[in-house]
């Protein structure tokens, strides 16, 4: 893994980056080691990367972990997967209603709750509960723009919006003992999406969906061909980030390559912010 363009001008003088390399190079080879991550949820991303994986195999994994089948439960229950019918009790069965990327995403959550709850990562629990709440906006803009563009996986949008900033959750827990103090922003700014991108790539997510992750913050992207779920994350980070700052531009919206990949206009947006509100009370509901 390279590091970010961006990255020889300050190493020089920021220790950090040193830190951060050695991060970096673990990965590279293969080693992830987050602290407090449940090895449950690290099974699931393991058993999913295996195509032939059967539904019995994967219920049997997520039951090792009570914690864990209870958050699984509760999403294929939940109003944003599932409105009306029978309620699933049989962790095989939910596996079947919700399908893997889903499975991901309810893995993802649980293991992030035990992170912010872990008692070693107490004097970061601020910016992971943070880090939390950024991804469950960016998931549901990014599962209502699916479904508004209707050219994408509505479940892959929300695994890749709750993990596009799985690289500063890494990067937070791993220099929370630094003993030459926190890691700077503009190192965190720098390397958290080729971190997330290598994270990925070790859970042997999707290749797209790693090099999502990687690319979020190229807001100049144009391609050919259809839009794809950089574009979308794109978008939702973009929408994410007016709304924290409590105005959203249309026309900068407008300029935007990924937005225009996407085919969103104007009453698009308008339709997409509305629904996304929904969806992020269906999706805090569902997980946690």
């Amino acid at each position: 893994m390279s590091p970010p363009a961006s990255a020889a001008a300050t190493e020089s003088v920021d220790p950090s980056f040193q830190f951060v390399r050695d991060l970096a190079g673990e990965l590279s080879a293969g080693r992830v080691e987050l602290p407090s991550f449940p090895d449950a949820a690290a099974r699931v991303q393991q058993v999913l990367s295996d195509d032939a994986v059967t539904q019995e195999r994967i219920a049997r994994v997520i039951a090792s972990d009570a914690g864990l089948a209870a958050r699984l439960l509760t999403m294929a229950n939940s109003t944003l997967l599932h409105r009306g019918g029978t309620p699933v009790s049989e962790l095989k069965i939910a596996v079947t209603r919700i399908g893997h990327e889903n499975v991901r995403t309810a893995a993802l959550a649980y293991a992030n709750a035990q992170l912010r709850r872990a008692p070693e990562l107490a004097p970061i629990r601020r910016d992971l509960e943070q880090c939390w709440q950024q991804g469950l906006r960016v998931a549901a803009l990014g599962h209502a723009i699916a479904k508004e563009a209707r050219r994408l996986r509505a479940d892959e949008a929300m695994l890749v919006g709750l993990l596009h900033n799985i690289g500063k959750v890494y990067l937070l827990a791993r220099a929370c003992k630094r003993v030459d103090g926190p890691l700077s922003a503009a190192v965190l700014h720098e390397w958290y999406p080729s971190i997330g991108q290598a994270l990925a790539e070790n859970w042997q997510l999707p290749a797209h969906i790693a090099q999502a992750i990687a690319g979020q913050r190229d807001l100049e992207r144009s391609h050919e061909g259809p839009p794809d779920l950089q574009d979308l994350l794109i978008t939702a980070m973009h929408l994410a980030a007016q709304i924290g700052r409590g105005a959203v531009d249309d026309a900068g919206l407008g300029k935007l390559p990924a937005a225009t990949a996407l085919g969103l206009n104007d009453s698009a947006i308008v339709r997409i912010m509305l629904e996304s509100k929904t969806e992020l009370a269906m999706l805090q509901a569902a997980l946690g």
